[in-house]
């Protein structure tokens, strides 16, 4: 090749890539540079705004850790994501990272329904605490699932591996839930189990086989209902309840011609156990949503005004899912309000 031939090649290479550099710089050694975004990318994590891994914040693209990562705060972890503390929750069944600064106490997670919810690049699962509550996205390995397929809830495995949650149970994989919905495409219903996909209790997709009541109808024991679970609702006596996201999702009941409010809350199981259900009688009357200002819990449809500090005002909040559940997901997510032998996540606001 003639030299000058040679050269001319090299600099339009070197003119492509200052093109392509401008705004940006390049990783060198994994390091993220100054990368720039533009205002109307705020937010967005990965590409076309920002390399993958990273969010558009303010103008500029942070790396973020992912699902499983060691992080010290909320904003450590990628969107929709927040940084969960491990040391009150009951060990058992699960690994704890090291951080950075050799604490091991927290990991990045995501609360979830299933683990069709989580990041399977990352072999997540939706892993629920032995003192149930709610589920959140754990590294599979982390907690003794090491092994992760593709099936759904429902359909037939060999093993673990096969399954998408790392579960395998009577040759059918077997994942949490939040509702019937998550479970319907193979036939299941969404039912309270002890022992299956948590070392305690958890709603689970399960096979019909329980009793035919439905939500809220009269229950004398657990076997009555649908859903596998009678519950003590004070002035409605003992009725079947149903999985919830938040209390919107939750019917009303009848006693005579008196109509009742039933909200979403942790139901307690025994051993300081709980799963979220409708099963809190509401007697206030208020319909206020999550996000709503609020002057007392009567105002609000989930029976919950929080808030209140010096600087800003009380809103409505509610039990949760996901930032699905709480809104305007801009203004709210779904974070960790209370750890202890059980899990309980809350809209809060960002």
């Amino acid at each position: 090749m003639r030299p000058r031939a040679a050269g001319r090649r090299l600099l339009r290479g070197l003119s492509v890539l200052a093109v392509l550099g401008i705004g940006c710089e390049v990783l060198v050694d994994g390091e993220l540079g100054s990368v720039r975004c533009t205002d109307k990318d705020e937010g967005l994590l990965g590409p076309p705004s920002c390399p993958d891994g990273a969010v558009c914040e303010g103008g500029t693209c942070v790396a973020k850790r992912a699902l499983g990562e060691p992080c010290v705060e909320d904003g450590d972890c990628r969107p929709l994501d927040f940084c969960l503390e491990l040391s009150q929750l009951d060990g058992e069944g699960q690994t704890v990272p090291t951080q950075p600064d050799g604490e091991g106490q927290s990991v990045c997670a995501r609360p979830c329904c299933s683990s069709s919810d989580c990041d399977p690049r990352r072999d997540a699962v939706c892993w629920v605490p032995p003192g149930g509550g709610a589920g959140v996205c754990r590294v599979g390995r982390d907690v003794h699932r090491p092994e992760v397929g593709t099936r759904l809830a429902g359909e037939a495995c060999s093993s673990p591996g096969d399954c998408r949650s790392g579960n395998c149970s009577d040759d059918v994989c077997v994942d949490s839930c939040c509702s019937d919905t998550h479970c319907a495409a193979n036939g299941m219903t969404c039912q309270l189990t002890t022992g299956l996909v948590s070392a305690g209790p958890a709603w689970a997709c399960q096979p019909p086989g329980q009793g035919a009541k439905g939500p809220l109808e009269e229950c004398d024991v657990h076997g009555d209902c649908a859903s596998g679970i009678c519950a003590d609702l004070g002035d409605l006596g003992f009725r079947c309840t149903i999985p919830c996201c938040s209390s919107e999702m939750c019917p009303s009941a009848r006693v005579g011609d008196t109509v009742y409010n039933v909200g979403c809350a942790l139901l307690e199981t025994g051993d300081g156990a709980t799963v979220r259900a409708c099963a809190a009688l509401r007697t206030g009357g208020g319909f206020a949503s999550v996000g709503v200002p609020c002057g007392g819990d009567d105002a609000c449809r989930s029976g919950m005004c929080v808030g209140g500090s010096d600087d800003g005002e009380r809103s409505c909040s509610d039990v949760c899912c996901s930032d699905a559940s709480c809104g305007d997901a801009s203004r709210f997510g779904c974070r960790p309000y209370a750890t202890g032998p059980s899990l309980a996540l809350r809209c809060a606001p960002k």
